[in-house]
Formats: C-alpha cells, structure tokens, sequence
C-alpha cells in the first residue's frame, strides 16, 4: 500500500534505526536524466510523517551538489557521542568521492557540512555499506576490482581486505556479514562474488554460477545465518535471486523464480529474515519468504522500472522504491486502503486549472469534485503471513483452580506445531491462611481477640508493642 510520493529522480538511504523522528536522505542519481535535461544536483532529506493522510513528505533540508550520486548510506556514527547528533551520510560520487556528511548539519541549513571527503577511487563509487558491529566501518567499491574499507575517525588511510581479484572487474555491490563482523562479500556484474575475511587480509571463498549468465545487480547476506547470501540477476534470460550457502558453495541453494524480467535490487529485511524484496524490470515488486521461495506480497505499483530499493530501519513495515520516472514511493507491507490517493488526483486537477471563474465575473470556485463512483475503494491486502515483529513471541493467562496456562513462540516463523503448557501454581499456603483469618475476624467483628492471638504470636518486642497499641 502506497503511503507516501516524492517527485525526485534520486537515489535513497533511511535515517538509522536510533533516529527519531524517520527521515529519508535523496541524492540526485548518476547516469539518469529527467524530462527536462537537468544536469543539477542536490542532497535534500524529507521526514516520514505517517499521521498526514497527504501523499507528501515535508522537505527538511536541501544542499546543492557540484555531482551526482551512486549510492547514498546513512550509519549511526557519532550518534552516542553526540559529536554527529543525527549520524553521518555517506555518498559515492561519479568522480570516485567518497564524502562523508554531517546529516544535522544540512537539516539545520548550515554551510560547512563536509567532514571528510576522498577521491582515491579511480571510477565511480557504485557500492557503499556500513558496519552493524562497528559503525565507524565503511566499506566502498568501484571499478578495477577496487575495494576499500574506511574509518571514519581516521578517513585520509584507507585499508584494502586483500590483494585485487583477478580479472580486474567492476565493484557493483558490497555488503558486510549481519553475524560475523570481520566478513566482507563483494560482487561485479559478471556475477562473480568474492567473499573476504578482515582478519587475515586475503580472499577466503568465490561463488559464480556455472551459466555465465548471471549478470549481479544485488547481493545480501542471511540476518540470522552467517554463511548465507543472496544474489540477483539482472539479465532478462535469467531473472532469478539464487540463495547461496557458503558451506555448499558449489551450487546455489535455492533459485527463486518469479519475476519474468532481469531484477534490479534486492534488499533483506532484518526485522523478519523471512522477508526478502525485490524489484526487476517487469515493473513488479515482489516480497518473498526466501527460505520456501513463496511470494508472500506484491507491491501495487504502476510506476516504471524500479532500480533501489530499501527498508526502513525503524519501522519494519515500510519500505522505499525509487523508480526511473522520477518518483521515489514509500510503501507498508501491512497493506490499506487508496482513498488517500484519489483524493489527491483530484487535488491535483482542481489546482492545474485554477480556482477563479473562467467568464470573469471574479468569484471562487469550489474544488473540484470527481463524480463518486458506485465502486468501493481499493484495498490492499496484507502479507500472506504475519511477520515477526507483530508476533506475540510469549503470553499467559491464569485459570481457575491455580492453573497457569503459557505458550511461547520464539521462532514464528517455523511450521512447527504449536504447544501450550498448562501448569499448576503452588500457592503460599501459610499466606491463604492468614488472610482466611484476616477475612473471619472482619466478618465476625471480633477485632480485640484478633489481637490478642497476635500479640502471643509476635516474634519480637516491636511486634508485641505494635499488636497491644491496636488492641
């Protein structure tokens, strides 16, 4: 279900998971040109404010750019310390930058919003990821097999993971293993994937499909399982994801078939490791459950091709599309109704003509209303399965008798029969007793025996002392 719209041709990257409130950085796109053969450029950061019905973000900052973008991530370095309140943008440029941003900065209006910038790339930067274990990790991919690891509190010397694969190929994807921190996979468009290990500095395992048709346009490693990965093929005689398992890495594990042209972008949700989406050049996109290869949603989309697309890290549901006709849509998974959407066609064709009388006589119109029809609004169903961040992972209830019944759902999203445990709970007897006691002596109004069998009970003097100042 579409909730939100921006009219820009750009590439996309969500505020961190520890940012409140949403926002969404857009840097103009590299290699695209809109209607009107704009060569400008821009960084421009809009907040997702999903109690407006409106289909439009409000702006929150913009800064020109003298080049276009790449990639574009946005981590979380410099949050906690408070040194970069709203964390760091970083973007790969055509000329091979690597710019860091101070993302506060621009949303403030502010001039000096370079931290640090590189130009060591020799060819455009088409690959950007940043460390889940040590934020202050950027990893960067360009042409000629080059790969380069940065820290950002020391950005001027780079490292390298390891001596430059051979052939020499475009870096078109890296990304940074979800479990193990020091592994590293990167992929060309040949359809190699490289897989590197930070510790010893080298290559430690290749994975290429023996078709030679895979072109890779996407690469993602497993949330929950450290030695599995993704991969997406943009060639239209073979529009499949391939899951891979590095343990068995002659082969792919599973191929998921289903979009009928080469696909663009893959992204893995990590709220819920069985929801994987894609987008290819059929002009669909697709949200699978990778493990058993079922579509468990399609996006009602009617926009071109999409070619970047993204979770978002703070709320699970929603997600970004950015499309080649100059849109970038924010959709939820948990599906919705499109009233929103038909109200702001008419909007839109009220304000394109303007609100005066056309014969001159001066006076307002009303806005223009669409004639009702008798159908009912749309509306969009959710996953065929409910993901795991709204599933209850534990719950109890008490019934009679002291019996305590439980159930827990840790992994909701196994098949696996479902057990409820139902337990007697052992009471405090000697605590029942008291309170039976307690009961009898309010009913009856014998309070000053009460007292009396309290005061010969007490264990010590401020007890005693207690029980006769009652009586």
């Amino acid at each position: 279900m579409k909730l939100k719209e921006i009219n820009r041709t750009a590439i996309q990257s969500w505020s961190p998971a520890q940012h409140h409130p949403i926002y969404l950085a857009t840097g103009t796109s590299a290699q695209q040109l809109d209607a009107s053969f704009s060569t400008n450029a821009s960084l421009e950061f809009f907040e997702l404010d999903l109690g407006d019905p409106s289909l439009d973000m409000k702006s929150c900052g913009s800064l020109s750019s003298t080049h276009r973008y790449h990639q574009l991530v946005w981590g979380p370095f410099g949050m906690d310390s408070q040194g970069y309140p709203s964390g760091v943008l970083i973007a790969g440029g055509e000329n091979g930058n690597v710019i860091l941003y101070d993302a506060a900065k621009i949303m403030a209006g502010e001039s000096d919003v370079i931290i640090a910038e590189s130009d060591r790339h020799t060819g455009p930067v088409r690959a950007l990821d940043v460390n889940h274990f040590q934020t202050n990790l950027v990893a960067s991919g360009g042409n000629e097999s080059e790969i380069y690891i940065w820290d950002m509190n020391n950005f001027g010397s780079p490292m390298t993971p390891g001596p430059k694969a051979q052939p020499q190929e475009d870096i078109n994807c890296v990304a940074w293993n979800k479990q193990v921190q020091h592994i590293l996979a990167s992929a060309s468009p040949s359809g190699r994937t490289s897989v590197w290990d930070l510790r010893k500095n080298d290559l430690i395992i290749k994975v290429s499909d023996h078709s030679n048709r895979m072109r890779c346009s996407g690469l993602a490693w497993n949330p929950e399982v450290a030695t599995q990965l993704v991969l997406a093929s943009e060639d239209d005689r073979l529009p499949v994801i391939q899951m891979w398992d590095l343990r068995f890495a002659t082969s792919p594990l599973k191929i998921l078939e289903h979009h009928t042209r080469g696909v663009l972008a893959i992204a893995w949700s990590l709220a819920d490791p069985e929801l994987l989406l894609s987008c290819g050049k059929d002009s669909r996109i697709l949200c699978w459950n990778p493990n058993t290869g079922e579509v468990l949603y399609e996006m009602p989309t009617s926009s071109q091709w999409c070619f970047d697309i993204q979770w978002c890290p703070r709320n699970p549901a929603v997600l970004s599309a950015a499309s080649f006709d100059g849109h970038i849509d924010i959709y939820s998974i948990m599906g919705g109704s499109s009233q929103a959407q038909n109200q702001r066609q008419a909007d839109q064709i009220s304000n394109s003509f303007g609100n005066m009388d056309p014969f001159g006589m001066g006076q307002t119109l009303p806005p223009l209303q669409l004639p009702q029809t008798t159908t009912t609004p749309t509306t969009v169903n959710p996953l065929k399965k409910p993901p795991k961040w709204i599933c209850r992972p534990v719950g109890a209830s008490f019934a009679f008798g002291g019996k305590l019944v439980s159930m827990e759902n840790t992994k909701p999203q196994q098949h696996t029969s479902h057990v409820v445990h139902i337990s007697q709970v052992v009471t405090e007897t000697a605590f029942l007793e008291r309170s039976s006691q307690l009961q009898a002596t309010l009913s009856s109004g014998s309070f000053v025996d009460f007292c009396q069998e309290k005061i010969s009970a007490a264990g010590n003097e401020f007890e005693r002392t207690v029980w006769s100042f009652l009586k």
